[in-house]
């Protein structure tokens, strides 16, 4: 069987949800769910056709004698979880979140990261074309003006454990698909899908969303409740630029696109999440690129766990559930 295209391998991300593991670590806490096969099904019943999975490996990665070690235990969980994303023909991300320390002083914390990275693409080097690997998301504050070194560093830890495997990476500034311009990627790597996450306009995804803190450029978000998305000219034409200008660069690059995480805030009207994330949808399809929604729960959540049901006005607007 032939090796599929980078294009044809983003092509099985095409619907995707986001869903944060919680494997007991405390940097795991509040956003994530204990995924287990139950999941699996729920997310291929409702037409998803990929799960992007959310994994703290800095809180299970340990050190001793100058070696860092990611816990057997969590490997060996993921890989039952891909044994049965295999059974149920989903596609998996399996995707490197939540370092604060690394991006607080990622010169300190590179080795540990390169060593992660490593050991997680030699545990998963066999898998087949429907395992994708995304060593590491939102590269933030520090890290933004190291990035396009440091990203190179990291798929070089990778490649030397898999050299053909699909690798997701995206931008500077949390992914922001606005950093786009500034990503440098290694012209000879072709195994690349690049990602961006869309969250604008901030003030509407992020209302009430206290984690951010209050000294953001839009002020407090406690402030921004109550906003809301109508799907004016203005506010399509706003987005529509930016997929416009998105479509470009790949096209000037040849590198496929995962829109790899949208979604807001359950503080915000249901009625304008539905029609702010079915127009990012459409965008993202008419544009070719795959599209990952956050999330499954428990935060910005698609999936009601104490209803036991998806929200059928999101899954709706998502082209699914009908």
């Amino acid at each position: 069987m032939s090796t599929p295209s980078i294009h044809e391998t983003n092509r099985l991300l095409a619907r995707t949800i986001n869903i944060g593991a919680d494997f007991g670590a405390e940097l795991e806490r509040g956003w994530t769910v204990p995924v287990g096969p139950r999941h699996l099904d729920l997310c291929r019943e409702a037409g998803f056709t990929a799960v992007r999975l959310a994994t703290c490996w800095a809180a299970h990665t340990t050190e001793s004698q100058g070696r860092f070690v990611v816990e057997p235990a969590v490997l060996d969980r993921v890989d039952l979880l891909l044994d049965q994303a295999a059974e149920r023909g989903v596609s998996v991300v399996l995707n490197n979140l939540q370092d604060p320390d690394l991006h607080a002083a990622p010169p300190r914390h590179l080795d540990r990261l390169l060593a992660t990275t490593h050991q997680v693409a030699a545990r998963f080097s066999g898998r087949p074309a429907q395992v994708m690997l995304e060593p590491l998301a939102e590269p933030r504050g520090p890290l933004d003006p190291l990035w396009n070194d440091y990203l190179r560093r990291i798929l070089a830890a990778l490649r030397e454990a898999d050299p053909v495997r699909a690798v997701v990476i995206g931008p500077a500034s949390y992914n922001n698909l606005r950093r786009l311009p500034d990503l440098d990627l290694p012209e000879q790597d072709r195994n690349l899908i690049v990602t961006v996450h869309q969250y604008w306009p901030t003030t509407f995804t992020m209302q009430g969303e206290t984690w951010l803190g209050t000294d953001t450029p839009f002020g407090d978000p406690l402030s921004w409740l109550g906003t809301t998305w109508e799907g004016s000219h203005e506010e399509r034409s706003v987005l529509s630029g930016a997929f416009a200008g998105l479509a470009e660069w790949a096209r000037a690059h040849d590198r496929p696109i995962f829109v790899g995480e949208f979604g807001s805030s359950g503080n915000a009207d249901l009625g304008s999440r539905a029609r702010w994330a079915s127009f990012n949808r459409r965008l993202a399809e008419e544009h070719g690129f795959s599209w990952g929604y956050w999330s499954f729960g428990p935060t910005f959540a698609l999936y009601d766990a104490s209803a036991g049901r998806w929200d059928p006005a999101l899954l709706e607007a998502l082209g699914l559930g009908r």
